[in-house]
């Protein structure tokens, strides 16, 4: 009588092959591409000017060479945040040095920063 009580799919047939869940539960981490030197931009300053929102200014103790450029880009956000970046340029500058590591260039890709609101909302 207990078992007639069950829910429909205790019923099906454990013949049934089910999806598996992959083994790892963790997050795969993937390897950056490194920062390098390009014509347009042949110094990380000259970088970090291009993609502007004041990362010339901010990031200016790690744009004396593409190493700690290179540093602060494999850090990811905490090492942005440190430099005291707010939230939304710093997703920004991340995005914008995943374009330039994947091999586009600087003008190809830099936005405006958004204008503020003028009117409410």
């Amino acid at each position: 009588m207990l078992l007639s009580l069950c829910a429909s799919s205790s019923r099906l047939p454990l013949s049934l092959p089910l999806p598996l869940r992959q083994l790892s539960t963790t997050a795969r981490q993937l390897a950056k591409a490194p920062l390098a030197a390009t014509s347009e931009t042949p110094t990380p300053l000259d970088l970090l000017t291009k993609i502007g929102r004041g990362a010339e200014k901010r990031l200016a103790q790690h744009a004396e060479s593409w190493e700690a450029l290179n540093s602060v880009w494999n850090k990811g956000g905490q090492g942005i945040k440190d430099s005291g970046l707010g939230v939304r340029d710093r997703r920004y500058v991340l995005w914008a040095f995943s374009k330039y590591s994947q091999g586009e260039s600087p003008s190809d890709f830099v936005r405006p920063p958004r204008a503020a609101k003028k009117f409410r909302g």
